[in-house]
């Protein structure tokens, strides 16, 4: 019997926006190292970080040369997708443990498949260059269905950057995963084991339900896009203490979700 995967999602970091981001009250790249910090202190130990995308700001080579180094103390396995703000191929060239793309991944697209402890992960690219919203197109999803045959019977576990559902944040939904959704949540129900997906994209911690799995968001690193569910509201960054998601997973529960805050503040009291 396998013993729980343990799972720390990081997302958004968005590193190499420059000091006068945000009116220089917030440095990405410090940010993720704080997160990285905090990753590698955790007891029991992550067995496996998974990066949701928008690693960096402009995707440039540069900027990926300094996420590999944050991550660097990090002695678990890494694997991570693209966001919007990334480039696919610039990306995967300068990180290719953590984006080993599959030998039959579509032309371009930074998908592949994992297993650890029983659990299979499956990586999916959702980017479109030059823009902000996602896409699972044709060749992608002909990909997955392919991959999800493969793991007929076995769980599997999905992570993307953007979700496939609306947050009630509009500025967001805009731009979240316009194209591909209904074919996504056709073959999740064929497929009867997939155990959750993981996104990043909305700078919030959110729960969904999509296709009769659970969805979750993870909170960005650096900053938070703030909580404004009225029609038509523009979108504000909020400086809220920064999370982690981990995910604990078993083969008998699923995916059992946390939340951890990266700055410390104050030990625990016993009752």
């Amino acid at each position: 019997m396998h013993s729980p995967l343990l799972i720390a999602q990081l997302t958004d970091p968005h590193l190499g926006t420059g000091p006068a981001f945000l009116g220089g009250r917030i440095d990405t790249e410090r940010a993720l190292q704080h997160a990285v910090t905090h990753v590698a202190a955790l007891q029991p130990r992550p067995d496996l970080v998974l990066l949701t995308g928008d690693m960096t700001e402009h995707g440039r080579p540069d900027e990926y040369a300094r996420v590999a180094a944050a991550l660097a103390p990090l002695d678990m396995p890494i694997y991570a997708v693209p966001g919007n703000h990334d480039d696919s191929h610039t990306a995967c060239t300068a990180l290719p443990a953590y984006m080993p793309v599959a030998h039959d991944a579509p032309a371009g697209r930074c998908c592949y498949h994992i297993q650890l402890k029983g659990l299979h992960c499956v990586a999916l690219d959702t980017s479109v260059p030059g823009h902000a919203h996602g896409v699972l197109d044709t060749q992608q999803l002909a990909w997955l269905a392919n991959t999800l045959q493969a793991c007929c019977g076995l769980p599997v576990l999905l992570f993307m950057h953007h979700p496939p559902l609306p947050s009630g944040i509009e500025a967001m939904d805009a731009c979240s995963l316009l194209v591909g959704s209904e074919q996504l949540a056709a073959l999740i129900r064929q497929h009867a084991r997939v155990q959750g997906i993981l996104c990043g994209h909305l700078h919030r911690a959110v729960q969904m339900q999509f296709a009769g799995v659970p969805v979750h968001v993870a909170p960005s690193v650096a900053h938070q896009i703030a909580l404004d569910l009225q029609p038509g509201a523009s979108l504000h960054a909020q400086l809220e203490p920064p999370q982690i998601s981990l995910h604990r997973w078993t083969p008998l529960y699923g995916l059992c979700t946390h939340l951890s805050y990266v700055e410390p503040y104050g030990p625990a009291i016993a009752f």
